[in-house]
């Protein structure tokens, strides 16, 4: 795992909570308290799809939550062995990329193997096509005895702190999230839904992108999800220890009554 100190209150909770995490990583070399967004930069294709969604999202979880982030967005490439010194990478794209090189796999299992979590943004959600047949390539070979898998709504990720977000994004290609576990969490996240692309705004400051079909609910619905990837990568899997699942179990099941 990675070193990051978060500590939050949710807005939504009348009881405040404060809760203090220190996630620690064997390569690291580093300690902050300061989360910092992170984007691969890969060769070939479109590797920055929505290169303004960062600063949207930032100005979003520094209101919302108490999340200490960096306002500036952090390019990065699979070579660079400094990776393994953040708790989340974020990768998307619209077209074919060229394979990673055998350095980039090596490095990027590392990352996953020491607690990582691998983002990937799919802004096109057909299979065999474009990023969605070049990414599901190279994760056959990070993981050759693995595949992806759908997430389950009982997973931490959907509690980390907004309860049962839909998952959704500017279009809804898959009403569910997709994951590679290693290490007993989720360690490559799966979105087929352009998740980002909701943030994006235009110099009038308005949407960029409608979110089809459901307008802005859906955009909310997308937001959500964001914060909780985000809070996901830096808290674990805290939301389902003993102390909070008699709780979880019971919205679940008033959720599931007819």
């Amino acid at each position: 795992m990675r070193y990051a100190i978060v500590s939050f209150v949710p807005k939504w909770c009348r009881v405040s909570v404060i809760i203090c995490f220190i996630l620690v990583s064997q390569n690291s070399i580093a300690v902050t308290n300061q989360f910092t967004f992170v984007q691969l930069h890969y060769n070939g294709g479109n590797w920055d799809t929505h290169p303004n969604a960062w600063s949207e999202i930032y100005h979003f979880i520094t209101t919302t939550t108490s999340i200490n982030a960096s306002f500036d967005r952090k390019e990065i490439t699979s070579i660079d062995e400094s990776i393994a010194n953040y708790p989340i990478i974020y990768i998307t794209g619209t077209t074919e990329f060229l394979p990673f090189t055998s350095l980039e796999i090596s490095n990027l299992q590392k990352f996953l193997e020491g607690g990582g979590i691998l983002f990937v943004d799919d802004c096109v959600g057909i299979e065999n096509m474009g990023f969605t047949k070049s990414m599901k390539k190279e994760l056959a070979r990070i993981f050759p005895d693995k595949k992806l898998e759908k997430i389950e709504k009982d997973n931490a990720l959907f509690f980390s702190f907004y309860f049962l977000p839909e998952v959704s994004g500017c279009r809804i290609a898959k009403k569910y999230l997709e994951g590679i576990k290693a290490n007993n969490q989720v360690s490559v996240l799966y979105s087929y839904n352009d998740l980002f692309g909701i943030w994006e705004r235009d110099k009038l400051g308005n949407w960029l992108f409608q979110c089809v079909p459901n307008g802005e609910n859906q955009r909310l619905q997308a937001m959500k999800l964001t914060v909780n990837i985000i809070m996901y990568a830096l808290t674990g899997t805290y939301k389902l220890d003993a102390i909070h699942s008699p709780f979880i179990k019971e919205k679940l099941k008033k959720i599931e009554r007819p």
